[in-house]
């Protein structure tokens, strides 16, 4: 064989290979979510209709690109044990894999419905959570959504913030009474 056509199937090859790679590039993705002892609540807006219509779905989702981790592989464990320790209230601690790829908007929730409906329900946490590339930008909004007998309607706080992050670091985004860990690592 031409030494020539070689060297161009053998460059063809890496370069698909290295799209592939690309293509099959990944971050790993953990986020707590805590209240913040003796707080004083401060109602924001709530999670408006549909509030997850345009996100993938961390718990409905059929993409085998976007998936929940193992919790034992969750790398928070020390920072939430901490937390605890100092009387906050660990409101959701989840983590999953999803491609790199900019725009992904991630819509996870703990708990059971507050409002009874299955056609719009309001969690005790829910939130969205977009990534985008270079540098690395994390867009979140999360509600914490109080419910009591004594309240006619759910009360909802809000932390949105739009944030730089590094690789393999931990972010802390603040809101009056509630607080947000993410942590981006590449698996």
């Amino acid at each position: 064989m031409n030494p020539t056509r070689l060297v161009a199937r053998l460059l063809m090859t890496l370069t698909l290979l290295a799209c592939s790679a690309l293509a099959q590039a990944q971050y790993l993705v953990e986020v707590l979510v805590f209240s913040q002892p003796g707080a004083q609540i401060v109602p924001g807006a709530s999670p408006e209709y549909s509030w997850d219509q345009q996100a993938v779905s961390l718990d409905d989702t059929t993409r085998s690109d976007v998936r929940s981790i193992d919790r034992t592989r969750y790398r928070l464990d020390s920072q939430a044990s901490k937390l605890e320790s100092k009387g906050y209230t660990i409101r959701l601690h989840r983590a999953w894999t999803q491609p790199t790829e900019s725009g992904l908007t991630v819509a996870l929730h703990q708990g059971n419905s507050l409002t009874g409906s299955n056609a719009d329900p309001l969690y005790p946490v829910q939130g969205l959570i977009s990534l985008d590339g270079e540098p690395l930008t994390a867009k979140v909004t999360f509600w914490l959504n109080h419910a009591s007998e004594a309240m006619a309607e759910p009360i909802s706080e809000r932390l949105q913030s739009t944030r730089r992050l590094r690789v393999n670091e931990v972010h802390y985004l603040d809101h009056n009474s509630m607080g947000l860990l993410i942590h981006i690592s590449q698996p």
